[in-house]
């Protein structure tokens, strides 16, 4: 799974709902993407917080991709949190957690930076999956039709769940075949987006996982991320039209 900047509960579901999760890193970055960027709550709606970036080569790889430190993102996105969620419950434990991450590291990399948030909350909550950075890995083929095969297979894996939006180019390349003749067990994530408590009106769903730390807290968001677990999905099982 690419690694996404704060990224919503049902990322973290996957994780969750695996043995061995793998942050593809070494793949061609994505202006306006999940990669930089993610969304919570405002007085005024849903916002984006978006991590500034240098300028890079359209074929650079996320692990790749510089931060761009001569704009104060930092302190705005924590003024921005601040402001909007210093009412909720479990504020000053979720706050103080954050801004730890941003303040006492410097990452020049946004992978770096997405990586660490995510395997901080990770441990948090209770998450215990072994964390895997792709780019660490050897003998992996640069192909991209090759490359998810002989990552499941360095890491002797009898099965690959992958996200569910990943489908329509994972089946429009006959990628189930290839996973089948090397006895891998392809499966797509299947995940609907419980309700928790969030400030008064009506429910928004996926937003950053900070909207559900800062409602649920550290002790609880795991119960509350695991309500939205259903069986995995098969290939042949998926109708591409409802994706």
């Amino acid at each position: 799974m690419q690694p996404t900047y704060l990224p919503w509960i049902g990322y973290f579901d996957l994780i969750d709902s695996v043995d061995k999760f793998v942050f593809y890193d070494d793949v061609q970055f994505s202006k306006q993407s999940w990669q930089c960027r993610n969304k919570v709550q405002t007085a005024n709606g849903v916002s984006w917080l978006t991590v500034p970036l240098q300028k890079c080569d359209l074929s650079t790889n996320i692990n790749k991709v510089a931060i761009n430190y001569t704009k104060p993102w930092v302190k705005k996105q924590l003024k921005t949190i601040f402001y909007n969620y210093s009412k909720a419950p479990y504020f000053d434990e979720v706050y103080s957690f954050l801004e730890n991450i941003f303040i006492q590291n410097k990452y020049h990399y946004l992978a770096d930076l997405n990586i660490s948030i995510i395997k901080a909350i990770t441990v948090k909550i209770g998450i215990t999956t072994e964390l895997i950075i792709n780019s660490t890995l050897s003998n992996i083929e640069t192909n991209r039709e090759k490359k998810l095969i002989e990552i499941c297979l360095n890491l002797e894996c009898s099965a690959y769940i992958s996200p569910l939006g990943s489908s329509p180019y994972l089946e429009s390349s006959n990628a189930n075949d290839e996973f089948r003749s090397h006895k891998i067990k392809l499966m797509y994530h299947n995940y609907q987006h419980p309700i928790y408590q969030q400030k008064q009106g009506e429910f928004t769903p996926y937003l950053s996982i900070i909207d559900l730390l800062f409602y649920s807290g550290f002790k609880e968001s795991l119960t509350l991320i695991r309500q939205g677990r259903k069986a995995a999905t098969a290939p042949n099982m998926l109708n591409l039209k409802d994706i």
